[in-house]
């Protein structure tokens, strides 16, 4: 376990410094596919999260999940997500009860009631604008590996 850790560690910081020079040199950023699904083999408590490397002003993370996500609300942030792997049901929308604020705008956890549901999968793309209750709902058994970028509020 913590073989992996180290590696994935080192992988990361790899990727960084690979991302660092490159925007520097005006040659762009790259990760290979095989890289961000190592960023995010192993999941804990059904979860993996991983930035990946771009160049300045972009926010990107790879996740991967084998069970169902917290209700989230961004206040300043929209959220683009992108299928990777497997399949899940995000909703989107509708209100939120028992949620707690974790960080400045930043809102986990409660009940979603009246969302819409959407079904995604390798490919897919789905908007969540900002302020906007969304969940990510796992099948039973299975996986959803997906890129999240996230866009400020403008």
């Amino acid at each position: 376990m913590a073989t992996q850790v180290y590696a994935r560690l080192i992988l990361a910081g790899l990727l960084a410094s690979a991302s660092a020079a490159a925007a520097q040199a005006g040659d762009g950023v790259y990760a290979s596919a095989g890289q961000i699904a190592a960023m995010v083999a192993k999941t804990t408590d059904g979860v993996a999260t991983a930035a990946v490397p771009t160049g300045p002003g972009t926010t990107l993370l790879a996740a991967h999940r084998t069970a169902d996500g917290q209700v989230e609300v961004h206040m300043k942030l929209n959220d683009e997500l992108i299928g990777r792997s497997g399949h899940a049901t995000v909703l989107v929308g509708g209100k939120v009860e028992g949620n707690k604020e974790t960080a400045p705008g930043e809102w986990r956890g409660g009940r979603i009631t009246g969302a819409r549901s959407y079904a995604m999968g390798p490919g897919d793309v789905l908007w969540i604008p900002a302020g906007t209750p969304h969940q990510t709902l796992v099948p039973k058994g299975g996986d959803f590996g997906y890129l999240a970028f996230k866009f400020d509020v403008k």
